[in-house]
């Protein structure tokens, strides 16, 4: 396992997941999907591998905006 501390990029990785769960829930308003990928990815950020975490942020976000479409 590696860590990438060199190559991880906070915001770069907000945006890559907060990209893609914009494109699976199109009805989701931008600022929600925004946070919710934010939120997902600091949650992680700190951890000492940085290999998977724009996977698991990612489905931490969807299932957050999910939960909030669910709920409107």
């Amino acid at each position: 396992m590696t860590t990438r501390d060199q190559d991880f990029d906070k915001d770069e990785t907000v945006a890559e997941v907060e990209e893609r769960v914009q494109a699976r829930f199109p009805a989701a308003p931008d600022e929600v999907v925004h946070d919710e990928a934010a939120a997902a990815v600091d949650k992680y950020a700190d951890a000492p591998v940085k290999d998977f975490i724009e996977i698991i942020a990612e489905r931490d976000a969807r299932a957050a905006v999910a939960g909030t479409l669910d709920g409107a």
